[in-house]
């Protein structure tokens, strides 16, 4: 009998590279420059993105986010808008006060925190406090025990000052 194992690690590596140049096309695809952050979740590869939504060439000042799914698990080329319970219940948000050109809005994957959203240098930014220093948000990984709790949330960032990359752990 041939020994195929080495099909078997060549095809396995042929997927975690076609998952990870999925996930970069996704991230750093044509609207990368709209991209604020995402979600990630230990249940499975698919995240939850949070792009900026623009109108008439500046922030849409009562819709300013474009949440939806990125479906990494089965089908990478794939959105899914959110529905009705993952937006009013997990992944949707509230704007809580408009300025020039900028909103804050509270997450419903965490409510203790407000995020800015505005430009900075030319970008459309999210910018939350980690660690006790403003950030730009980049991620925020939910560790999930199942689909109706999470343990706790990892919020990912970088530094306003200096630009060093900041995580902190909250609950």
């Amino acid at each position: 009998m041939k020994n195929i194992s080495y099909l078997c690690s060549k095809n396995d590596k042929m997927k975690r590279f076609l998952l990870l140049f999925a996930c970069l096309l996704c991230l750093c695809g044509s609207s990368a420059q709209e991209r604020l952050f995402f979600v990630s979740r230990n249940l499975n590869k698919n995240i939850i993105v949070y792009d900026v939504q623009l109108k008439n060439g500046g922030l849409d000042m009562e819709k300013p986010l474009h949440v939806y799914w990125y479906n990494l698990e089965h089908n990478p080329v794939t959105t899914n808008e959110l529905n009705f319970i993952q937006r009013k219940m997990a992944y949707g948000y509230t704007v809580e006060s408009k300025g020039h050109d900028e909103v804050m809005v509270k997450l419903k994957a965490y409510k203790k925190r407000l995020v800015k959203v505005c430009k900075r240098e030319g970008k459309w930014v999210g910018i939350t406090t980690i660690n006790g220093k403003e950030c730009i948000l980049t991620e925020i990984y939910a560790h999930c025990p199942s689909k109706t709790s999470c343990d706790f949330l990892e919020l990912r960032g970088k530094a306003l000052q200096g630009g060093k990359a900041e995580k902190e752990v909250v609950k």
